[in-house]
Formats: structure tokens, C-alpha cells, sequence
């Protein structure tokens, strides 16, 4: 157990630092930023895609035979998250006054702040089960949510700047999100111990779930938003990286 305790922590750890990457990227280099997040996008839908279907989800349905419910669970639950706490925070009213626009503003930095920071909290979940398991699994789901940890900084600190908050808070705030995702790992992970392999089957369902709603609703419709010749080659490519990680682990 102390082993795979010291890999939890580690690989938590660096799941958190893709964030804190993403967030130096926006404050050091934003124009940059804007330009070249879509080839990671593009690169993570692909891998995330490959981390659920390939592993994960296989996974899942070998300890628990209802797994894909678990999955479709997930799934719709993060639909119903996202479109009734981020899509009603954002949405712009074109006659709104200026007050209620800074309103408006604030609302969304605060509750993308809330919603970002428990899915973080979700991520380092997924880690902590993965590793409940095996250290196979808990790799391949550390990578996926690497995929879009990074980007998920990006975000987290556009959009906190976007609220009006000083550099000096949105960053605040945007480290504690990237801690959630160790300190959700490290939890998880002591939780976990001595739980039966149908309810361990069941979170990785969840996991499996997490992840083909954040590829499939949130990173492949951005891929198509931001068209580039460079987009199908690098989903392929995220793919295949998994693929090629799960047969070499």
C-alpha cells in the first residue's frame, strides 16, 4: 500500500501541475496561449477518447457488470452541471447595463471558480480509484486527466481575468484548483482501501463517464470550432499515444 500511496501522491501531483501550467502559460504568455491550444486540444480529445474506451471502461465492467450504467450516470451528470451552472452564468444579455454586465461577470468567474475547482476535486478522484486498482490504470487515467488539466488552466485563468479579479487573485484562485486535484487523489486513494471490486467498478465507471463527456461535449466541438488541417491528425494522434501507452504498461 505505501508504494502505490507514494505513486498517488506523485502522479496527483503532477496532474495538479498541468494546471499550474496552464495558468503560467496565460499569465506569461497569452497571445500564445490563444494560439496554440487548440492542437493540445485536439491532441487531448483523442487520448481521453482512447484513456475511457480502451481502458478504463473495460476496466470498470470487469469488477462491476453494470459499469456503463455508472458511465451514463456520469455522463448525464455532467451534462446537467454544465449546462445549468456554467451555460446560465455566461450567457450575455446584449442590453444588459454595464453594472449588471461587471454582475454578470463576476457571477461566471465565481462559479466557473466552484465548478472547475470540483471537477479538479473529480480528477484527482479518478486518480485515486485508478490506483485502487492498479498502477496500469491509475497511469492511463493520470495521463487522461493530464490531457485536459492543462487546458483546463488555460481556462480557469482566462476566465477569472475575464471576471475583473487582479492577476494576484486569479492566481490564488486558480492554485487552489490545481491542488484540488492532489489533495482529491491522496483522500480518495485512503478512502478506497478494502472497498469491494463492484463498488471500485462503479467509480471507474464515473471516471469512465468524466471522460467521454469532457472529449466528446467539450473538446471535439471546440476542435471543429477552431477548424486547423493540423486537428484529425493530432486526435489520431492522441490516440494512438494511449493506445501505445496501454500495451507498453
Amino acid at each position: 500500500m505505501e508504494g502505490q500511496f507514494w505513486n498517488v501522491t506523485l502522479y496527483g501531483s503532477l496532474a495538479g501541475l498541468a494546471t499550474l501550467a496552464g495558468i503560467y502559460i496565460v499569465l506569461t504568455r497569452e497571445a500564445w496561449a490563444r494560439r496554440g491550444s487548440i492542437y493540445l486540444i485536439s491532441f487531448a480529445s483523442g487520448a481521453l477518447l482512447s484513456a475511457c474506451l480502451l481502458d478504463i471502461l473495460p476496466k470498470s465492467l470487469e469488477l462491476n457488470e453494470n459499469a456503463v450504467f455508472y458511465a451514463l450516470l456520469s455522463f448525464l451528470a455532467f451534462y446537467i452541471l454544465e449546462q445549468n451552472v456554467v451555460v446560465h452564468a455566461g450567457h450575455e444579455d446584449p442590453e444588459c447595463s454595464e453594472e449588471s454586465e461587471m454582475h454578470r461577470r463576476h457571477t461566471l468567474g465565481v462559479i466557473s471558480f466552484l465548478g472547475i475547482g470540483f471537477h479538479s476535486l473529480l480528477d484527482g478522484v479518478i486518480i485515486g480509484a485508478g490506483f485502487a486498482d492498479s498502477a496500469v490504470t491509475g497511469i492511463i487515467a493520470t495521463v487522461g486527466v493530464i490531457m485536459h488539466e492543462f487546458p483546463e488552466g488555460l481556462s480557469m485563468m482566462a476566465i477569472l481575468l475575464h471576471a475583473g479579479l487582479t492577476r494576484a487573485k486569479a492566481l490564488a484562485y486558480s492554485v487552489i484548483v490545481a491542488l484540488a486535484t492532489p489533495v482529491g487523489a491522496i483522500a480518495s486513494y485512503v478512502a478506497l482501501q478494502g472497498i469491494r471490486a463492484d463498488m471500485l467498478g462503479g467509480l471507474l465507471g464515473i471516471a469512465a463517464g468524466s471522460f467521454l463527456y469532457i472529449a466528446a461535449s467539450d473538446l471535439i466541438p471546440e476542435t471543429r470550432r477552431q477548424s486547423s488541417p493540423y486537428n484529425v491528425p493530432l486526435v489520431i494522434s492522441g490516440m494512438a499515444t494511449l493506445f501505445v501507452l496501454e500495451l507498453v504498461l
